[in-house]
């Protein structure tokens, strides 16, 4: 056991200072693997084969986390669902389903602008949205990110979900304006295939929850506008 640790250690040290080291990134997945923590095993693995496709340590690896891996995220999908079902089957007009998805609304601005460091507290958020008054001693811009975020998300619930076709690249466009007031003319998106990626079949087929998770973790690593990014990916 202690042998293992020091290797951990030994192996965590080294990927920080190389983290393209293929053969630390393999040897420390099989130590997480050999602790059952599977999914990060799994990460570590399929980390190695984009530095290094050919691996065959790496690939024999993977191959033998990835269905498990799968079964997590399924099981993961099935508890949502059942969520999901359960939630539908409330009536809309119920107060306490009101009083909670309102509560959530709010929850979900606050946590978005506060992931990028607004420090805005959730009870100011509601204030500024609700009477579209200043705070004092905060600054504007931090407010006008909270705006940002609000505007957004009535953007997306009253046009875009009830809106059938295909999410096009002025849909994204659209989202940052709101988020930042204007569009970064110099990030060509359909460059980047991020759009083409959202339609294609490979991605619809998805569950929902696995959909909006490799969308924010796309659109966070093509980075599309100058600003705004952490911003948009929340909104979507």
């Amino acid at each position: 056991m202690k042998k293992r640790e020091k290797a951990h250690k030994l192996l965590v040290h080294t990927l920080n200072m190389n983290p393209d080291f293929v053969e630390a990134l393999t040897e420390l997945g099989t130590i997480l693997e050999e602790e059952k923590d599977v999914v990060q095993a799994d990460h570590l693995y399929t980390k190695a084969l984009a530095i290094s496709p050919c691996n065959e340590r790496a690939l024999v690896s993977h191959d033998r986390t990835l269905p498990l891996v799968e079964e997590i995220d399924q099981r993961h999908f099935g508890v949502i669902d059942s969520k999901v079902c359960r939630m539908i089957s409330i009536p809309k007009g119920n107060s306490v389903l009101r009083r909670v998805m309102e509560e959530t609304y709010y929850y979900h601005i606050y946590h978005t602008v506060a992931i990028e460091g607004n420090t805005l507290t959730l009870s100011e958020i509601r204030h500024i949205i609700e009477t579209r008054y200043a705070v004092p001693g905060k600054s504007l811009q931090e407010q006008n990110e909270a705006i940002g975020v609000d505007a957004v998300m009535k953007y997306i619930n009253t046009t875009l979900l009830s809106r059938a076709g295909a999410i096009t690249v002025n849909d994204i466009l659209e989202i940052h304006r709101r988020v930042l007031g204007y569009a970064d003319p110099v990030e060509d998106l359909e460059r980047h295939m991020l759009v083409q990626w959202l339609n294609s079949e490979e991605a619809l087929q998805l569950h929902p929850a696995e959909y909006a998770a490799l969308t924010h973790y796309k659109l966070v690593y093509v980075h599309l506008f100058v600003d705004g990014n952490g911003r948009a990916r929340h909104g979507r």
